[in-house]
């Protein structure tokens, strides 16, 4: 089976330069962003990158981008939106932050460039 690789303007590249591009988070993350309540005891994490494939599989045209949102409670990692440009991401990523935001009382937002470790602070 062929696996089918785009970049981030849907053009077909092939699997070493789709690797070399997903090594990159520069060019893979399109946004990570935390809501957190001011004392912490909810904090969720809005992540929104390219995929490189496409997960419309075939049904929907190309879907490359996806948003996830990862924490506790109602939210988890089964939360998901997908995409075709990087535009509807960056939209998406926003308002997917607005809906979780909108479920932490006293929320505290922040855009990270890279994910907290395991000690809550951002690498």
């Amino acid at each position: 089976m062929k696996v089918n690789w785009y970049d981030k303007d849907g053009i077909p590249i092939d699997a070493a330069t789709a690797n070399e591009l997903l090594g990159d988070p520069e060019y893979k993350r399109i946004g990570l962003t935390e809501v957190a309540s001011r004392d912490r005891s909810a904090v969720h994490h809005v992540s929104t990158v390219w995929l490189g494939l496409d997960h419309g599989w075939g049904t929907e045209g190309l879907l490359l981008f996806e948003t996830m949102v990862f924490g506790e409670g109602s939210w988890s990692d089964q939360d998901c939106r997908r995409y075709a440009t990087e535009l509807e991401a960056r939209i998406g990523h926003a308002e997917t932050v607005e809906l979780v935001a909108a479920t932490v009382p006293d929320e505290v937002i922040t855009e990270l460039a890279a994910w907290p470790s395991s000690d809550g602070d951002p690498s």
